[in-house]
């Protein structure tokens, strides 16, 4: 893959006004950096007033995006607490008792690829050649990879494309999604069991990790493993050795790659103790993280165009966007990323099914009333599997939306399982990125 240097945000200069040093300059080449008193922090602060992980700074090409991630004492901007701000250069603000300032925000060169196009993934903006240009590097050395980001920038894609350009690649890609992992059925489900080992045991079974032997295991939503098997996960990753439920006298070797993924913020969840430090850094010998799809400029309409190409292939339906269509779409947050920019597409042209896709299509600043909906999903129906699969697409959409692309959220309140949700999903054509 051809890489070339290009230029991107990337260069920040926080200064801190009131430290017990006096003011102290952190120069930081990272798109994202956490601050807190917390040793993992990208700039640690000792003060009592800091929290662990106390605030988060994201670069990006207008500014400085400010999170607070939970501090006990907040973040202070103009004498109100926020939880979310945009900063720039000389700007000032507070976190606890001490006083930060933004002193520059510059660009660094980086390395990106030439082309658009990464396995599954696409994309043209800057940050997505990036990471192209990382992906490639990455995938051909042996380390385990983390893959962290926002819930539907494409981390499973991600995932799959690290096999593919790996030389992994002829051998199996198993996913196991630790959120859906049974508490009494985990060891059986990660190392495999032997015939008799548990009732129902009624066969030698494999666990994941022998199934991937020679390829590579996806973790996905690793932030969901229970402490107890963080333990027993780390030491197979340490030791690439495990031994089935009920043969406790027998060790077997595994060759694979691991790679995992979370939405969560890990760093955040170690300093509250909900993830072990020491398999965070065996995880996150190889990081990647996806940038949300707000960041990605007019990577928003080429997604957009090419779900339609999509559609019109599989479907038969001949919808394409209008300006003020496209304009709304670079807009948007896109809370979801990915997957809701899908879902806005391929609601709007099934009830569209041809002609020009407006603003008022894609329901963007609001939800259609819900006779409005029932009335066009009727009179677009052929039968009650049609109608039912139609009204599945409006519901599911609106409710990922509404839970910012959060599948496990989603469920919540739909009152259904998350595998029930993931199925639904991909049975009304809108599952294809985690």
């Amino acid at each position: 893959m051809v890489v070339e240097p290009q230029v991107r945000p990337g260069r920040l200069t926080l200064r801190l006004m009131d430290g017990a040093a006096g003011k102290q300059d952190f120069s930081l080449r990272k798109t994202v950096l956490q601050v807190g008193r917390s040793s993992i922090a990208d700039v640690v602060i000792n003060d009592p007033s800091i929290s662990k992980i106390h605030f988060e700074l994201r670069l990006t090409a207008t500014g400085v995006e400010l999170r607070d991630r939970d501090s006990t004492n907040g973040c202070w901007l103009h004498g109100c607490r926020v939880f979310h701000a945009r900063l720039h250069a000389g700007d000032t603000f507070r976190a606890g008792d001490r006083h930060f300032a933004i002193i520059d925000i510059g660009n660094v060169e980086v390395a990106a690829t030439i082309a658009g196009r990464c396995g599954a993934l696409q994309g043209s903006s800057v940050v997505m050649r990036e990471l192209f240009a990382t992906l490639d590097a990455l995938s051909l050395t042996p380390l385990d990879i983390l893959i962290l980001g926002e819930t539907g920038t494409g981390k499973e894609l991600t995932a799959r494309t690290i096999h593919q350009l790996s030389e992994r690649r002829a051998k199996p890609f198993i996913t196991l999604d630790c959120s859906a992992i049974a508490a009494s059925l985990a060891d059986a489900t990660m190392f495999g069991f032997r015939k008799g080992a548990f009732t129902g045991a009624d066969r030698d079974q494999p666990g994941v990790f022998e199934e991937a032997h020679g390829g590579t295991l996806f973790l996905d939503e690793i932030g969901e493993l229970p402490l107890e098997l963080q333990v027993k996960l780390l030491r197979v990753l340490e030791r690439r050795e495990l031994t089935r439920l009920g043969e406790p006298a027998k060790v077997r070797s595994v060759d694979i790659r691991v790679v995992a993924a979370t939405h969560r913020n890990l760093r955040n969840e170690v300093a509250e103790g909900r993830f072990r430090e020491d398999l965070f850094y065996r995880l996150a010998r190889g990081m990647v993280e996806m940038p949300p799809l707000r960041e990605r400029g007019d990577d928003i309409v080429e997604l957009a165009e090419l779900f339609l190409v999509r559609l019109r292939n599989d479907f038969g339906v001949d919808v394409s966007l209008d300006n003020a269509a496209r304009e709304l779409l670079r807009r948007h947050p896109w809370p979801g990323n990915v997957r809701e920019l899908r879902n806005c597409i391929e609601q709007g042209a099934h009830l569209k099914r041809s002609g020009t896709l407006t603003p008022a299509n894609l329901r963007l600043g609001g939800h259609a009333t819900k006779g409005h909906v029932v009335t066009e999903l009727v009179n677009l129906a052929n039968s009650y599997e049609d109608a039912h699969v139609a009204l599945d697409r409006v519901l599911l959409s609106r409710v990922l939306d509404d839970s910012g692309g959060n599948l496990s959220e989603a469920a919540r309140r739909l009152g259904i399982s998350r595998p029930t949700l993931r199925a639904k999903l991909r049975a009304a054509q809108l599952y294809t990125v985690e």
